[in-house]
């Protein structure tokens, strides 16, 4: 009787050994899907940030082509400005005087 009894305990050992195996491999896929998942992750943030530092860039360059218009439109404005007040021509100085002369004829050359 003791053969059957070391039979059933070496089949009761196979089978435990058996769900142990199964357990562990559970275990272990489950893990390898989480670090899967974790590494996509970590791909879609780091590609985010990415993104974030591009787009962030493209902002400061164009606050820093803003800057670049509006310095180039203020000089226009002033060369313009100065265009409008200074004259085209240069200035000239005019003057008027009015000169009174009396001139006397002799009467001899009236009559004749």
């Amino acid at each position: 009787m003791a053969v059957p009894v070391d039979q059933e305990m070496r089949d009761l050992l196979i089978r435990l050994d058996q769900r142990v195996d199964d357990g562990f491999r559970n275990i272990n896929q489950k893990l390898d899907d989480m670090n899967r998942r974790a590494d996509g992750h970590e791909t879609r943030i780091r590609s985010l940030e990415d993104w974030r530092n591009e787009l962030h860039g493209g902002a400061k360059g164009i606050g820093l082509g803003w800057k670049v218009f509006s310095a180039i439109v203020g000089a226009l404005g002033v060369l313009g400005l100065q265009a409008v007040i200074l004259p085209k021509k240069p200035p000239t100085i005019k003057s008027e005087t009015t000169i009174e002369r009396s001139v006397t004829v002799p009467a001899r050359s009236l009559t004749h």
